[in-house]
């Protein structure tokens, strides 16, 4: 009797999946030695332009660091899925049109798919040509690779009783071996950099009183990738163009020949929980970005500066505000030497004042426009002028921490932009009072302080701290808690410890 539908698709299913677990296995191998983009990094971009911004933010809020780590998984699970998908549909069609090999049409589909579909909304054009001729037969040979795969799950006469026992446990032994050796694959291609994507990200390595001057090592890093770029500086050049009379090609060498300025700043992602790690302090060093346009001699209709970066980030500032602050660099060194790659080499925008968000990394090009153009996150929903907001933190104690009865050290860092910040108080009774602490002179008026206090607590017991700051405009920091969507997280940082005698 000819079998139902239903138990050929789930076969076709679970070979699929099956096969679809070795592609993508392979894929991050041949992405390691071929330079072929994975499909969960190629896609991340328009995955992230889809989602909206407020559940970006909740993933952002929730889970820091684990969030791209997530999204990446949920693509890895979606595209075994849709090929296991792909499986049950061969299965299916095969119990009436039948052959040796069919299993390859489909995969011939599956790749059909990819290559000009997926990969051109990727960005990468069709079939992904735009990172080289060899992409479109990498993919060929992965989708062959899973045809083979799936063409075994091929149904087939039951075998005899009297067949040889060792031929049974062979037959069903491959796929778990090929189960086990791609998931081991993925396991040692994957697991080590989620693993310190989600434990060890580099501001985690700063603990206790916070420097002036963030090591670089430990300089927070926010990216829009799972890949970031990494751009030859022989190859590059900036584009500044768009309204002016006079356009400019600029190499890293031609930059780094006018005048420049180096500034301290402080950077914060606009993603940072309050009391969080995503802050910095640096000195950075570049042209002055309202000098380099005025090179250009913009003209009348060229009232915005639009950036494009090489991984595809677009963002946008008014030329007012650029005229207006001399501050904004287009940087190339950090801490005086050559920004490193995770921070946007050769060249990004620094905007002191404002969230990350409003300053490119691995920055490409700049075009004078008539309007506000680009805005990556400001597309899903997140903040236009993504102003600072005034911030402070506990560093010392942490949350949780058992202190011996007497004097105890408190200390943190405070931040309100380009406001600067007049007062720094701290509350040991969970708001009720307010003592003034002291704060170090900052390094410019673009960075955070560093504050401190000497407090004795009367008895034993647990304490409820708390910290805020007042800018030097004189608004104190919001304590209402807000999320960071859209436009930064509000509040004020919450701590408890216990003071003991012993």
């Amino acid at each position: 009797m000819t079998e139902s539908w239903r138990p050929a698709a789930w076969r076709g299913f679970a070979w699929g999946a099956l096969a679809g677990l070795a592609l993508v296995a392979l894929m991050y191998l041949a992405g390691a030695f071929l330079g072929l983009k994975p499909l969960p990094q190629a896609l991340s971009g328009p995955v992230l332009a889809l989602m909206p911004g407020f559940v970006f933010g909740f993933l952002i809020d929730s889970l820091q660091h684990a969030g791209k780590v997530v999204e990446e998984f949920g693509l890895i699970v979606a595209m075994i899925v849709g090929l296991g998908a792909l499986g049950a549909a061969w299965a299916v069609t095969s119990r009436r049109w039948s052959f040796a090999q069919s299993a390859l049409v489909f995969a011939a589909i599956g790749w059909l798919v990819v290559a000009a579909v997926l990969l051109p909304i990727s960005g990468d054009g069709f079939l992904g040509l735009a990172n080289g001729p060899t992409t479109p037969i990498v993919w060929a040979l992965l989708f062959a690779i899973y045809g083979l795969i799936l063409q075994m799950g091929t149904p087939k006469k039951p075998l005899p009783e009297q067949a040889d026992p060792g031929r049974r446990r062979t037959l069903r032994a491959i796929p778990v071996a090929i189960g086990g050796v791609t998931l081991g694959v993925l396991a040692l291609r994957l697991l080590p950099d989620w693993s310190n994507a989600i434990f060890n990200p580099p501001e985690a390595g700063l603990r206790g009183v916070s420097p002036e001057i963030t090591p670089i090592p430990n300089f927070y890093i926010v990216s829009k990738n799972f890949s970031d770029p990494v751009v030859d500086e022989q190859g590059w050049s900036l584009s500044v163009g768009g309204a002016v009379d006079k356009p400019m090609k600029l190499s890293l060498a031609e930059l780094r020949a006018l005048p420049s300025a180096t500034e301290y700043v402080t950077l914060i992602c606009i993603s940072n929980n309050v009391g969080g790690d995503l802050i910095s302090t640096g000195s950075f060093t570049g042209v002055r970005l309202r000098d380099l346009l005025a090179m250009a001699s913009p003209r009348a209709n060229g009232t915005w500066a639009a950036f494009k970066a090489r991984d595809g980030y677009a963002e946008s500032l008014p030329l007012s505000l650029i005229n207006g602050a001399p501050e904004v660099l287009v940087a190339y060194d950090l801490d005086g030497a050559p920004l490193p790659n995770s921070h946007g080499f050769p060249a990004r925008i620094v905007l002191p004042g404002h969230y990350g968000m409003k300053g490119p990394k691995w920055l490409d090009s700049i075009q004078l426009v008539d309007h506000e153009s680009g805005g990556y996150w400001e597309m899903q929903g997140w903040d236009h002028n993504a102003v600072v907001k005034t911030t402070s933190r506990y560093d010392v104690p942490r949350d949780g921490d058992i202190v011996r009865l007497g004097t105890v050290s408190l200390s943190g860092v405070a931040f309100a932009g380009t406001r600067g910040v007049s007062k720094v108080e701290y509350s040991t009774d969970g708001g009720k009072s307010w003592t003034t602490a002291d704060f170090k002179a900052p390094l410019s008026p673009l960075t955070w302080v560093l504050w401190s206090a000497a407090w004795t607590p009367g008895a034993e017991g647990s304490y409820e701290l708390q910290v805020r700051a007042t800018d030097g405009a004189g608004a104190v920091q919001e304590a209402r808690d807000t999320p960071s969507y859209p436009n930064g997280a509000a509040g004020h940082h919450t701590i408890r410890i216990s003071v003991s005698k012993s």
